[in-house]
């Protein structure tokens, strides 16, 4: 009889009940689990909810690993704690997710075929999902490919093909890291405060020698999240976007300059300041096409 493969699932969450108990229960409803042939581990850290999430979360999945947060781990440092819960238990796989997905019932078929078919012909090897916007349909999060040009930073979209297709950066709304992979590139950025941390993982499985493929299907829904109000919305006042470019779920200092640092090393000054005058020129775009239109 074979032995099941090991998976340690990781998630973070802060008040979003529904969309946390949606997402782990499409997770539990996966075909791949009828025939024991994959196990999951599930370690949820809860950050500090107020709206009774770990309570539901108990009730609902009484064997999920609750971990608890005081409210200031957000994203990077909540799966930074999940994550280092999960290697307690030496699993063989690590698949890593966001609680706003909802999986589609064949993901862990998708994710495990193609890396079975791309881990053929290498031997670090890592998988992301592809995401439909629930919405509009289309492609909302997966790989990407990454071209650093002078004065622009060019990622492009790397849609599903099967078996797998091959990129350089991923989002960990579904990512499927193994052990050995794992093992060569180790933990989780702790400098970041919530974004950035998947793309600084992706970098560096890329120079540990590892590879990042994409699922041959997508493998779920997830909406891109609205930027109406943020400092990418060109509609909001210059000032303003620079103080909300600051917020801690938005490009932090001491976060976006490691980012630079890791991503484009020598040059990573200009690439730093290169986002002050991008959210300018964008603003001043903005002014200039409601000037005409009046």
């Amino acid at each position: 009889m074979n032995k099941s493969i090991e998976v340690a699932v990781c998630l973070t969450c802060h008040n979003r009940k529904e969309k946390t108990i949606n997402c782990l229960d499409s997770l539990y409803k996966q075909k791949a689990l009828n025939n024991d042939q994959y196990n999951l581990h599930i370690f949820l850290c809860d950050d500090g909810s107020t709206d009774g999430t770990a309570s539901e979360v108990k009730v609902r999945f009484p064997d999920i690993h609750i971990i608890s947060g005081d409210g200031n781990l957000f994203w990077a440092k909540g799966m930074g704690r999940a994550f280092s819960e999960a290697k307690n238990i030496n699993p063989d796989f690590y698949l890593m997710i966001n609680d706003d997905v909802i999986f589609n019932e064949n993901m862990l078929e998708l994710m495990f075929s193609s890396y079975s078919a791309a881990s053929k012909d290498r031997k670090l090897v890592s998988v992301v999902g592809s995401f439909t916007d629930f919405e509009t349909n289309e492609w909302s999060y997966g790989g990407k490919l990454w071209n650093k040009r002078l004065y622009k930073d060019v990622k492009t979209v790397v849609y599903p093909k099967a078996p797998f297709a091959v990129c350089d950066l991923a989002n960990w709304n579904c990512f499927l890291i193994p052990k050995k992979l794992v093992e060569v590139v180790g933990d989780i950025e702790t400098t970041y405060s919530h974004a950035l941390a998947d793309y600084d993982y992706s970098i560096r499985i890329l120079r540990n020698g590892g590879e990042i493929v994409v699922a041959s299907n997508y493998v779920g829904t997830c909406s891109r999240n609205n930027i109406v109000g943020t400092w990418q919305d060109v509609k909001v006042p210059l000032a303003k976007r620079y103080k909300l470019l600051h917020n801690i779920t938005a490009r932090p200092v001491k976060s976006y300059a490691h980012y630079c640092k890791v991503a484009y090393r020598n040059t990573w000054l200009y690439w730093f300041c290169l986002q002050y005058v991008w959210i300018a020129k964008t603003s001043m775009q903005n002014r200039m096409v409601n000037l005409f239109k009046n």
